[in-house]
């Protein structure tokens, strides 16, 4: 007992010197002294090992408050810049689970972070490269367990983390975080609010760098292992290429300008499902207005599964202040210049009513004032440089008007080769329907009595927009008549001519001119439609009409009882006044007629003064009298040659008739003589017979 209270006594004394030595070593190390001295020791290893300068002011350890901290940290790149400056590092742990294989952050914090990294060029080196060889050198070969053995993992777990005045940029491009802090919930999801986080960068354009900037005002994510939800209350993304706006001294061009983006948007998204290669999340709603055109969408959601190849959107709709659009599925091949893959892209029916005004600012301000509803359907097909319009059905909700087409846009990276072309397949407009249209647009409504006149109306046809110019064919059937036209509008010099022709049109019906029947036509014009030369001479002139010049050549008129045949017409219009000049022709008399009108509304007041002209005959219709007189003669001559041939050919027919003729007589002939010899021979040979008869009875 005695030896064994003394062991005790060893053993006890043992511990306690143990135990002794143990408090003093951690409240040596709880002391500044130590933990300056053991900094000191490490930051020399470290700046001997990178070769280049690094400052940490102090740290401070506390393991009874179970957290470490550091102040001052400065690291240098190995050209002696500034590369990262830390205000304030610090990190809580709790200690006791590593003894378990548990890494568990009660807290974590950075204050001040501040990284200045560059890398001039693909071919060039980054200045934070040597960080990154300096721990790849230096990474411990892994032990392989031994057979049976099986390698316990760390596991991670972090309660609370909180970022502060981040700033890093990358060569041109800028990234700042004013806050983030993310805490674990009771069910163990986890919930980050993100505040004042802004991008910055430059786009190289072909015509010129553009300053870029994405910024997030508030943003809250919550979520659990691959599932979050995503709430962006505020984000913004601003362009400035330091230009003029696409519409400035251009007032019908719209305000949408990728150069001049102030977009403001609320977000929110669910991620359904994520993995290395793979994304399933729904956007359930999204507001976005650009302030700067004013286009704005009030709603747009839809779900979305994707890969690196493809991505698959459902149920999408789109939502604007007063058009909703909406379609089933959006199939999309993403571009990758590494496996030489371009973007293309394929969609369900597109459906939904449309006011046109909501995109009258961003695209087409004469749209400012269509507040008529449309109904719309297609489908839509493409590429990066093409868009294809499908089952194009463009309808008013009382079904008056309505157009069916086809058509593509081609040529979209370059401005200048850009084409619009559509093929319309069929357009109906009931009577006073396209007045309706019409007055959607804040434009000068000229002759709308006489469109009015031309009762419903009907067109088949195709059109196409092209750099500055537009143009316009088809066939255009009418209560009064069919035209056909063919028209371009050049924006370029600002004038729109064509042609139009009709077979049988009912001009006076459509002009309000009783008097005046069907016309078969042909006619070219050109107006001037340029608002500066116009307004110029209307304020000389002043007047209402159009200003251009028209030409047409009349097969055929009807006005009254007179009928007239090769009618040359011609009117030209300073706008105050129309003067034109009909010329009937003749040989050597023309009938000439000179009016004039100032309203297109009061076209049976117009003045009207008959002339006649007296002339030779002229070059042409001496051509054409010479040109009747060979006609005559080869007509004559024709003639002659067709009576002889059939002279020819009937005395050739009697001549055969008189040889079948002569041929059957022959014929006739031989065979009553064949029956004149066969009967002399039967009675011969009767006679024969008669007498040997007799002979032979003789002889009895």
């Amino acid at each position: 007992m005695k030896y064994f209270t003394l062991a005790l006594k060893i053993l006890g004394g043992i511990l306690g010197g143990f135990m002794l030595l143990a408090l003093v070593a951690f409240g040596l190390i709880q002391t500044s002294f130590v933990q300056n001295k053991l900094l000191n020791y490490a930051t020399n290893l470290l700046r001997e090992e990178l070769k280049t300068e690094i400052k940490i002011d102090r740290i401070s350890i506390n393991f009874m408050g179970r957290d470490a901290r550091l102040y001052g940290f400065e690291l240098e790149d190995q050209q002696h810049r500034k590369m990262l400056v830390v205000e304030e590092l610090g990190l809580g742990l709790d200690f006791i689970r590593l003894f378990n294989h548990e890494v568990k952050v009660t807290d974590a914090f950075i204050t001040g972070l501040s990284a200045q990294l560059y890398k001039p060029s693909p071919d060039s080196v980054a200045n934070y490269q040597f960080l990154i060889d300096a721990f790849k050198s230096k990474k411990a070969t892994k032990k392989k367990p031994q057979t049976g053995e099986k390698k316990q993992k760390l596991s991670f777990d972090v309660e609370h983390v909180m970022l502060n005045r981040i700033n890093v940029s990358y060569n041109n491009q800028k990234a700042e975080l004013d806050g983030l802090e993310i805490d674990k919930q009771r069910d163990d999801s986890h919930k980050a609010i993100v505040k004042g986080l802004s991008y910055a960068w430059i786009q190289q354009t072909k015509k010129g760098p553009v300053d870029s900037r994405l910024r997030l005002s508030k943003t809250e994510i919550v979520g659990n292992q691959s599932k979050w939800h995503l709430t962006f209350d505020s984000l913004y993304y601003f362009t400035d290429n330091h230009k003029p706006r696409k519409n400035v001294g251009k007032p019908k061009r719209g305000f949408f300008d990728v150069g001049h983006f102030d977009i403001a948007a609320k977000l929110d998204v669910d991620i359904e499902h994520v993995a290395k290669d793979t994304l399933v999340a729904a956007v359930t709603h999204c507001d976005a207005l650009d302030r700067g055109s004013g286009l704005h969408v009030t709603d747009l959601h839809f779900k979305v599964t994707a890969n690196k190849q493809h991505a698959n959107l459902r149920d999408v709709t789109i939502k604007m202040p007063n058009t909703t659009l909406t379609f089933a599925y959006a199939n999309v091949q993403l571009p990758s210049k590494k496996e030489n893959r371009k973007l293309a892209y394929t969609t369900s029916t597109i459906k939904g009513t449309v006011l046109l005004k909501d995109i009258a600012r961003p695209f087409s301000l004469v749209l400012s004032k269509f507040s008529l509803p449309l109904q719309l359907q297609t489908n839509m097909s493409g590429d990066d440089d093409n868009i294809y319009f499908n089952n194009v059905l463009v309808t008013t909700t009382d079904k008056k008007f309505s157009v069916k087409a086809k058509g593509n846009i081609s040529n979209l990276k370059d401005k200048y080769k850009l084409h619009v072309h559509f093929d319309v397949n069929q357009m109906k407009a009931h009577s006073g329907s396209k007045e309706i249209i019409i007055s959607q647009f804040p434009v000068k409504k000229f002759m709308m009595k006489q469109l009015h006149a031309l009762g419903n109306i009907s067109y088949n046809g195709h059109f196409d927009v092209l750099w500055k110019k537009e143009l316009f064919d088809g066939l255009l059937k009418t209560e009064t008549g069919d035209l056909r036209f063919n028209l371009g509008l050049d924006e370029e010099n600002k004038y729109v001519s064509g042609k139009v022709s009709t077979d049988s049109f009912e001009l006076g019906r459509a002009m309000d001119m009783p008097g005046l029947g069907k016309i078969v036509c042909k006619a070219n014009f050109k107006f001037d439609i340029s608002k500066p030369r116009t307004a110029k001479m209307r304020k000389l002139k002043g007047g209402k009409l159009p200003i251009g010049h028209v030409d047409a050549e009349i097969e055929e008129a009807k006005y009254k009882l007179i009928r007239a045949r090769r009618v040359f017409a011609e009117i030209n219009s300073d706008g105050a006044v129309a003067e034109g000049k009909i010329t009937v022709k003749g040989k050597y008399m023309d009938m000439l007629c000179s009016f004039s009108f100032t309203n297109t509304n009061e076209m049976q007041k117009t003045k009207v003064k008959p002339g006649i002209k007296f002339h030779q005959l002229s070059e042409e219709d001496k051509a054409k009298k010479e040109e009747k007189k060979r006609t005559k003669e080869m007509e004559k001559e024709e003639k002659k040659r067709l009576k002889d041939q059939e002279k020819a050919e009937k005395k050739l027919l009697k001549e055969k008739e008189k040889a079948e003729k002569k041929l059957l007589k022959e014929k006739e002939k031989a065979e009553k003589k064949q029956r004149k010899e066969e009967e002399k021979a039967e009675k011969q040979r009767k006679k024969a017979e008669r007498k040997a008869q007799k002979e032979a009875a003789q002889a009895i």
